[in-house]
């Protein structure tokens, strides 16, 4: 369970019960976010496909049915046949200085993650 949460722009950030700090990007440009999951595969595409094609290619290569877990990405096909992708990020002291960066937060580089990440987010919610 969630004991909070902030949004900033793609990302989602989720301080936990007990502490653990997890970051998901949900990504506006589906079609980047899978070239980016292509190239971490050694998949190789053409760049002429659409975002259905592309996902879809993904999807048949590396998952099963209407899902495809790549690393840290997620490809899911959705009934409409939309695709939608999102990263959760293994490396979340990373992801919490690239969110920090971008909203000109100070990640203290001699407190732990779940320290940064809960201070992040309660200055992104104090921000709004």
């Amino acid at each position: 369970m969630a004991k909070k949460s902030a949004i900033s722009g793609e990302y989602i950030i989720t301080v936990e019960d007990s502490g653990t700090v997890r970051v998901c990007k949900i990504y506006d440009n589906v079609k980047g976010s899978l070239r980016e999951c292509a190239e971490a595969k050694g998949f190789e595409f053409d760049p002429n496909w659409t975002t259905r094609q592309f996902g879809s290619k993904l999807i048949k290569e590396f998952g099963d049915g209407n899902t495809a877990e790549i690393g840290e990405y997620t490809v899911v096909k959705r009934d409409s046949g939309s695709i939608e992708t999102y990263r959760t990020y293994d490396n979340t002291l990373g992801a919490l200085r690239e969110i920090a960066a971008q909203v000109g937060f100070e990640i203290n580089e001699n407190s732990n993650t779940r320290q940064n990440g809960s201070k992040l987010v309660d200055f992104i919610n104090s921000s709004k």
